[in-house]
């Protein structure tokens, strides 16, 4: 379906109207300035203001009935303190350079969860940005702690750079990950804002099960028809599984066709499941190479 440059000039107006303010976690870790190039990319786009989340985990004194601090535990939190000082000035000055509004909240997890912390700004976004560092282990596992809770506590849709991945928009080639579920319909949705200027939307379903309303033949054609009403170019590909993981095969796909973003619902399954014998949220968190999308 072809798209002229009228159609596009209003969906552009569509999207700025759908987002006014998009979070971009500071997590103090490599892969910060990913997150925040992206979030920039997508507020300059939807003419939106980028809300940074400054979350700086503070050390604890190891007794906790300790009268008074350990004084190396009191330097330590003020050179926590000066370093988010510095990178909060680096993020102006990056700020200023991608041409975007911004502000920046800065939130001490002494005794908090940092998840929690991040989830409850994040409710200030219409979409938060987070990004997932790609060579340390350790960091990833944190991120992957943090992603967990905006996900789930939010209310808000994550969108997941890896580190050395970008977001170009307008978006060439999407792809959703369907599933009939209430995460995967709300990631469609949710996303919208991307997919209208997208060029290519492939409708990826594996091995799709009968339902009452839909044959296994049939599967994703009428939440495909929702958004060719919304004006998505959308085409249906089921794909069988034979075995392999799901996360593996859309990813696989995603390299075929030269995907720029993955949407995807988050959380299916319970939480306890998906931390202990993995699951595909989790496993297109830490194996993504694309910026991915997810709601819950």
């Amino acid at each position: 379906m072809s798209v002229t440059s009228r159609t596009a000039t209003k969906r552009v107006g569509e999207a700025s109207i759908g987002w006014h303010n998009i979070g971009s976690l500071a997590a103090q870790v490599s892969c910060d300035s990913a997150a925040l190039a992206a979030a920039a990319a997508i507020a300059a786009a939807a003419n939106a203001k980028v809300s940074v989340i400054q979350l700086l985990p503070m050390p604890v004194d190891a007794s906790a009935w300790a009268l008074s601090m350990d004084p190396a535990i009191s330097e330590r939190h003020e050179q926590i303190r000066g370093e988010a000082q510095r990178q909060a000035q680096d993020i102006r000055h990056r700020l200023a350079s991608y041409g975007v509004e911004g502000d920046i909240t800065t939130l001490e997890a002494t005794f908090q969860d940092p998840a929690s912390l991040a989830a409850l700004a994040a409710r200030r976004a219409d979409l938060v940005v987070t990004a997932r560092p790609s060579g340390s282990i350790a960091d990833a596992t944190y991120t992957h702690a943090l992603f967990a809770g905006l996900l789930l506590n939010s209310g808000r849709p994550v969108l997941v750079v890896p580190e050395g991945a970008k977001i170009t928009l307008p978006i060439q080639q999407a792809v959703i990950a369907w599933t009939d579920s209430p995460e995967a319909t709300r990631a469609m949705h949710d996303a919208l804002p991307l997919l209208l200027n997208a060029t290519t939307v492939d409708f990826v379903t594996i091995d799709p099960p009968a339902s009452p309303l839909e044959s296994a033949a049939e599967a994703g054609e009428a939440a495909a028809l929702l958004l060719r009403s919304h004006g998505v170019n959308v085409t249906v590909h089921r794909i069988r599984g034979e075995g392999r993981v799901p996360s593996r095969l859309l990813l696989d796909y995603c390299r075929n066709v030269k995907a720029g973003l993955l949407v995807a619902g988050g959380y299916g399954h319970p939480r306890w499941r998906e931390w202990t014998v993995g699951g595909t949220t989790r496993e297109l968190f830490f194996e993504t190479t694309l910026p991915t999308f997810f709601s819950h």
